[in-house]
Protein backbone atom coordinates (compact mmCIF):
# COMPACT_ATOMS: atom_id res chain seq x y z
CA UNK A 1 0.00 0.00 0.00
CA UNK A 2 1.24 3.43 -1.28
CA UNK A 3 2.18 6.01 1.66
CA UNK A 4 0.51 9.27 2.03
CA UNK A 5 3.02 11.57 0.47
CA UNK A 6 3.30 15.71 0.38
CA UNK A 7 3.02 17.47 -2.54
CA UNK A 8 6.50 18.27 -2.96
CA UNK A 9 7.72 14.75 -2.89
CA UNK A 10 5.57 13.79 -5.23
CA UNK A 11 6.68 16.43 -6.97
CA UNK A 12 10.30 15.17 -6.51
CA UNK A 13 9.30 11.76 -7.20
CA UNK A 14 7.49 12.71 -11.14
CA UNK A 15 11.03 14.52 -11.61
CA UNK A 16 13.41 11.77 -10.52
CA UNK A 17 10.70 9.46 -13.05
CA UNK A 18 11.68 12.12 -15.80
CA UNK A 19 15.23 12.06 -15.08
CA UNK A 20 15.42 8.34 -14.77
CA UNK A 21 13.56 8.01 -18.35
CA UNK A 22 15.27 10.46 -20.43
CA UNK A 23 19.00 9.67 -19.01
CA UNK A 24 18.34 5.93 -19.10
CA UNK A 25 19.74 5.85 -14.68
CA UNK A 26 19.43 3.37 -12.74
CA UNK A 27 18.33 3.37 -9.16
CA UNK A 28 21.93 3.20 -7.78
CA UNK A 29 22.86 6.52 -9.95
CA UNK A 30 19.78 8.27 -8.50
CA UNK A 31 20.86 7.70 -5.07
CA UNK A 32 24.79 9.36 -6.42
CA UNK A 33 23.01 12.04 -7.19
CA UNK A 34 20.70 12.97 -4.48
CA UNK A 35 23.68 11.99 -1.83
CA UNK A 36 20.81 8.94 -0.13
CA UNK A 37 21.25 4.91 -0.44
CA UNK A 38 19.47 2.79 -3.07
CA UNK A 39 16.69 2.10 -0.69
CA UNK A 40 15.47 5.42 -0.14
CA UNK A 41 15.20 6.06 -3.88
CA UNK A 42 13.43 2.86 -4.22
CA UNK A 43 11.15 4.07 -1.83
CA UNK A 44 10.50 7.34 -3.11
CA UNK A 45 9.79 6.09 -6.49
CA UNK A 46 7.45 3.23 -5.53
CA UNK A 47 5.64 5.79 -3.14
CA UNK A 48 5.90 3.45 -0.60
CA UNK A 49 7.09 5.86 1.96
CA UNK A 50 6.54 9.23 3.38
CA UNK A 51 9.65 11.41 3.93
CA UNK A 52 10.30 14.54 5.64
CA UNK A 53 9.84 18.00 3.62
CA UNK A 54 13.54 18.92 4.80
CA UNK A 55 14.88 15.54 3.42
CA UNK A 56 13.18 16.16 0.32
CA UNK A 57 14.39 19.50 -0.02
CA UNK A 58 17.91 18.48 0.57
CA UNK A 59 17.69 15.33 -2.41
CA UNK A 60 16.10 18.46 -4.69
CA UNK A 61 19.39 20.84 -4.24
CA UNK A 62 21.56 17.88 -5.02
CA UNK A 63 19.67 17.33 -8.11
CA UNK A 64 19.16 20.90 -8.83
CA UNK A 65 23.20 20.93 -8.58
CA UNK A 66 23.39 18.22 -11.43
CA UNK A 67 20.75 19.20 -13.94
CA UNK A 68 22.07 22.73 -13.28
CA UNK A 69 19.12 24.16 -12.22
CA UNK A 70 19.36 28.01 -10.91
CA UNK A 71 18.06 30.79 -11.61
CA UNK A 72 20.49 31.06 -14.12
CA UNK A 73 21.30 34.87 -15.54
CA UNK A 74 21.16 35.19 -19.42
CA UNK A 75 24.48 36.58 -19.92
CA UNK A 76 25.87 37.01 -23.32
CA UNK A 77 28.60 34.29 -22.64
CA UNK A 78 25.86 31.67 -21.70
CA UNK A 79 23.85 32.25 -24.76
CA UNK A 80 26.77 31.97 -27.36
CA UNK A 81 27.88 28.87 -25.53
CA UNK A 82 24.54 27.23 -25.42
CA UNK A 83 24.12 28.50 -29.76
CA UNK A 84 28.16 26.48 -29.59
CA UNK A 85 26.78 23.29 -28.21
CA UNK A 86 23.47 23.00 -30.31
CA UNK A 87 25.70 23.49 -33.54
CA UNK A 88 28.17 21.10 -32.60
CA UNK A 89 25.22 18.53 -31.62
CA UNK A 90 23.29 19.94 -35.00
CA UNK A 91 26.58 19.00 -37.27
CA UNK A 92 28.30 16.21 -35.05
CA UNK A 93 31.60 17.65 -35.40
CA UNK A 94 34.05 18.04 -32.87
CA UNK A 95 34.55 21.41 -31.62
CA UNK A 96 37.04 22.77 -28.58
CA UNK A 97 35.53 25.25 -26.06
CA UNK A 98 37.34 27.28 -24.12
CA UNK A 99 37.41 30.42 -21.48
CA UNK A 100 38.87 31.38 -18.49
CA UNK A 101 37.15 30.14 -15.38
CA UNK A 102 33.94 31.33 -13.42
CA UNK A 103 32.64 31.92 -17.16
CA UNK A 104 30.06 29.52 -16.67
CA UNK A 105 31.11 27.16 -18.59
CA UNK A 106 29.84 23.83 -16.45
CA UNK A 107 26.98 25.42 -15.66
CA UNK A 108 26.00 26.13 -19.28
CA UNK A 109 26.62 22.57 -20.37
CA UNK A 110 25.05 20.99 -17.46
CA UNK A 111 21.96 22.75 -18.27
CA UNK A 112 22.36 21.74 -22.03
CA UNK A 113 22.74 17.84 -21.57
CA UNK A 114 19.73 18.18 -18.96
CA UNK A 115 17.14 20.11 -21.45
CA UNK A 116 18.31 18.76 -24.73
CA UNK A 117 17.82 14.73 -25.76
CA UNK A 118 20.48 12.78 -26.60
CA UNK A 119 23.10 15.18 -25.10
CA UNK A 120 25.46 13.49 -22.37
CA UNK A 121 27.77 15.49 -20.00
CA UNK A 122 30.78 13.92 -17.98
CA UNK A 123 33.20 15.77 -16.16
CA UNK A 124 36.92 14.58 -16.16
CA UNK A 125 38.57 13.54 -13.06
CA UNK A 126 42.31 13.12 -12.02
CA UNK A 127 41.91 9.76 -11.17
CA UNK A 128 40.61 8.64 -14.73
CA UNK A 129 41.89 6.27 -17.28
CA UNK A 130 40.97 5.42 -20.28
CA UNK A 131 38.68 2.69 -19.21
CA UNK A 132 37.19 4.84 -16.62
CA UNK A 133 36.61 7.04 -19.18
CA UNK A 134 34.74 4.76 -21.26
CA UNK A 135 33.28 3.45 -17.97
CA UNK A 136 31.16 6.83 -17.48
CA UNK A 137 30.55 7.63 -20.81
CA UNK A 138 28.56 4.21 -20.64
CA UNK A 139 26.80 5.18 -17.41
CA UNK A 140 25.57 8.22 -18.46
CA UNK A 141 24.72 6.53 -22.20
CA UNK A 142 22.64 3.89 -20.37
CA UNK A 143 24.55 1.17 -21.49
CA UNK A 144 24.91 -1.82 -19.59
CA UNK A 145 28.27 -3.13 -18.39
CA UNK A 146 29.18 -6.19 -17.47
CA UNK A 147 31.95 -6.72 -14.80
CA UNK A 148 35.49 -6.99 -15.63
CA UNK A 149 34.95 -5.81 -19.68
CA UNK A 150 38.18 -4.42 -21.56
CA UNK A 151 38.42 -0.71 -22.98
CA UNK A 152 38.35 -2.72 -26.67
CA UNK A 153 34.87 -3.84 -25.69
CA UNK A 154 33.45 -1.12 -24.63
CA UNK A 155 34.84 1.21 -27.03
CA UNK A 156 32.47 -1.07 -29.42
CA UNK A 157 29.47 -0.66 -27.00
CA UNK A 158 29.37 3.33 -27.07
CA UNK A 159 29.60 3.07 -31.01
CA UNK A 160 27.27 0.59 -31.60
CA UNK A 161 24.83 3.02 -29.28
CA UNK A 162 25.84 5.51 -31.03
CA UNK A 163 24.53 4.21 -33.92
CA UNK A 164 21.17 3.77 -32.73
CA UNK A 165 20.43 6.60 -31.47
CA UNK A 166 22.34 7.85 -34.69
CA UNK A 167 19.18 9.69 -35.56
CA UNK A 168 19.06 11.89 -32.73
CA UNK A 169 22.39 13.46 -33.53
CA UNK A 170 23.84 12.23 -30.04
CA UNK A 171 26.43 15.24 -28.48
CA UNK A 172 28.75 13.75 -25.73
CA UNK A 173 30.28 16.81 -23.93
CA UNK A 174 33.62 16.68 -22.08
CA UNK A 175 34.32 18.49 -19.59
CA UNK A 176 37.43 20.31 -17.52
CA UNK A 177 39.28 19.32 -20.44
CA UNK A 178 42.59 20.58 -18.78
CA UNK A 179 42.62 17.45 -16.57
CA UNK A 180 43.10 15.19 -19.44
CA UNK A 181 46.53 13.49 -20.06
CA UNK A 182 48.30 13.00 -23.38
CA UNK A 183 47.03 9.54 -23.78
CA UNK A 184 43.46 9.65 -23.31
CA UNK A 185 43.81 12.80 -25.77
CA UNK A 186 45.20 9.99 -28.27
CA UNK A 187 42.15 8.13 -27.48
CA UNK A 188 39.75 10.46 -27.93
CA UNK A 189 40.88 10.90 -31.44
CA UNK A 190 40.14 7.25 -32.25
CA UNK A 191 36.31 7.55 -30.33
CA UNK A 192 36.02 10.67 -32.46
CA UNK A 193 37.39 8.50 -35.94
CA UNK A 194 35.39 5.97 -35.27
CA UNK A 195 31.81 7.72 -34.54
CA UNK A 196 32.64 10.30 -36.98
CA UNK A 197 29.55 11.82 -38.52
CA UNK A 198 27.37 10.44 -36.19
CA UNK A 199 28.39 11.68 -32.60
CA UNK A 200 29.32 15.30 -32.07
CA UNK A 201 31.82 16.00 -29.57
CA UNK A 202 32.27 19.08 -27.59
CA UNK A 203 35.80 19.27 -25.49
CA UNK A 204 35.19 22.15 -22.73
CA UNK A 205 38.13 23.65 -20.74
CA UNK A 206 39.63 26.91 -19.91
CA UNK A 207 42.14 28.48 -22.50
CA UNK A 208 45.78 26.85 -21.91
CA UNK A 209 44.08 23.74 -23.12
CA UNK A 210 44.59 24.87 -26.74
CA UNK A 211 48.09 25.72 -26.48
CA UNK A 212 48.49 22.12 -24.40
CA UNK A 213 47.06 20.72 -27.66
CA UNK A 214 49.60 23.17 -29.61
CA UNK A 215 52.56 21.89 -28.36
CA UNK A 216 51.69 18.24 -28.58
CA UNK A 217 50.75 18.56 -32.75
CA UNK A 218 53.50 20.88 -33.27
CA UNK A 219 50.87 23.61 -34.31
CA UNK A 220 49.81 27.14 -33.63
CA UNK A 221 46.96 28.72 -32.30
CA UNK A 222 45.73 32.29 -34.65
CA UNK A 223 42.27 33.71 -34.88
CA UNK A 224 40.25 33.13 -37.57
CA UNK A 225 37.50 34.84 -37.41
CA UNK A 226 36.56 37.44 -34.51
CA UNK A 227 32.71 37.21 -33.59
CA UNK A 228 30.60 38.85 -30.47
CA UNK A 229 31.71 36.94 -27.30
CA UNK A 230 33.32 34.19 -28.93
CA UNK A 231 36.67 33.98 -31.24
CA UNK A 232 37.02 31.44 -33.45
CA UNK A 233 40.62 30.33 -34.07
CA UNK A 234 42.13 27.47 -35.66
CA UNK A 235 45.87 25.19 -35.58
CA UNK A 236 48.35 26.13 -38.06
CA UNK A 237 51.20 24.29 -39.04
CA UNK A 238 54.69 25.78 -37.75
CA UNK A 239 56.84 23.08 -39.14
CA UNK A 240 56.73 20.75 -42.11
CA UNK A 241 56.15 17.37 -40.43
CA UNK A 242 53.09 15.71 -38.75
CA UNK A 243 53.21 13.65 -35.40
CA UNK A 244 49.63 11.75 -34.61
CA UNK A 245 47.95 14.89 -33.34
CA UNK A 246 48.33 17.05 -36.13
CA UNK A 247 45.71 15.85 -38.42
CA UNK A 248 43.11 15.27 -34.86
CA UNK A 249 43.83 19.06 -33.58
CA UNK A 250 43.53 20.83 -36.81
CA UNK A 251 40.21 19.31 -37.17
CA UNK A 252 39.00 21.01 -33.85
CA UNK A 253 36.99 24.28 -34.58
CA UNK A 254 38.29 26.25 -31.72
CA UNK A 255 36.23 29.07 -29.60
CA UNK A 256 37.62 31.18 -27.77
CA UNK A 257 34.83 32.58 -25.01
CA UNK A 258 35.43 36.21 -23.83
CA UNK A 259 35.60 36.94 -20.03
CA UNK A 260 32.69 39.49 -18.31
CA UNK A 261 33.52 43.38 -18.91
CA UNK A 262 32.35 45.94 -16.47
CA UNK A 263 28.75 45.28 -17.96
CA UNK A 264 28.92 41.96 -17.65
CA UNK A 265 28.86 41.69 -14.13
CA UNK A 266 26.82 45.25 -13.93
CA UNK A 267 24.16 42.94 -15.63
CA UNK A 268 24.84 40.41 -13.54
CA UNK A 269 24.10 41.94 -10.11
CA UNK A 270 20.72 43.62 -11.69
CA UNK A 271 19.50 40.47 -12.56
CA UNK A 272 20.31 38.75 -8.97
CA UNK A 273 18.30 42.08 -7.65
CA UNK A 274 20.96 44.67 -6.60
CA UNK A 275 19.68 48.01 -7.31
CA UNK A 276 22.01 50.75 -5.81
CA UNK A 277 23.74 51.68 -8.90
CA UNK A 278 26.69 52.79 -6.72
CA UNK A 279 27.09 49.51 -5.15
CA UNK A 280 26.68 47.91 -8.65
CA UNK A 281 29.99 50.03 -10.03
CA UNK A 282 31.92 48.88 -7.02
CA UNK A 283 31.24 45.34 -7.93
CA UNK A 284 31.44 46.12 -11.54
CA UNK A 285 34.99 47.20 -10.22
CA UNK A 286 35.80 44.34 -7.66
CA UNK A 287 34.47 40.58 -9.40
CA UNK A 288 35.94 39.89 -12.67
CA UNK A 289 34.00 36.30 -13.28
CA UNK A 290 30.81 35.46 -12.60
CA UNK A 291 31.43 33.04 -9.88
CA UNK A 292 32.79 34.84 -7.78
CA UNK A 293 29.98 37.32 -8.24
CA UNK A 294 27.34 34.67 -7.82
CA UNK A 295 29.10 33.04 -4.54
CA UNK A 296 29.54 36.48 -3.07
CA UNK A 297 25.96 37.50 -3.49
CA UNK A 298 24.89 33.77 -2.22
CA UNK A 299 27.24 34.79 1.16
CA UNK A 300 25.18 38.34 1.36
CA UNK A 301 21.94 36.10 0.84
CA UNK A 302 22.98 33.79 3.85
CA UNK A 303 24.54 36.52 6.12
CA UNK A 304 20.72 38.19 5.84
CA UNK A 305 21.22 41.15 3.84
CA UNK A 306 18.60 42.57 1.52
CA UNK A 307 20.07 42.71 -2.11
CA UNK A 308 17.35 45.14 -2.94
CA UNK A 309 18.74 47.50 0.23
CA UNK A 310 22.59 46.58 0.10
CA UNK A 311 24.43 50.20 0.97
CA UNK A 312 27.91 51.14 -0.29
CA UNK A 313 29.00 50.06 3.72
CA UNK A 314 28.00 46.34 3.46
CA UNK A 315 29.06 45.95 0.48
CA UNK A 316 32.62 46.95 1.75
CA UNK A 317 32.38 44.55 4.44
CA UNK A 318 32.69 41.48 1.80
Amino acid sequence: MKAEISPLQEAFRNKLLALKESKNLKNNELASITGRSESVISELLNGKRAFADTLIQSMMARLADYMAEYNLVPVRQYQVMQQIAAKCKQQSDIRLLVGNTGIGKTVCMKRFASQEPAVYYIKIFKTYTWHKFLLEICRVMGIQVREGVGSTTLLEQIIEKVEQISGEKPLLIIDEAEILNQAIWKQIKNLYTATEGLLGILIVGISSVKKQLAQWAGLQILPAAEQATATLEQFRPIKEDNNIFTTFVRRLKVLQIDSPKGEDIAFFCQAKGIKNQKVIQLAASHWWNYAMADSTIKALIASGVDLDKITQEEFNMI
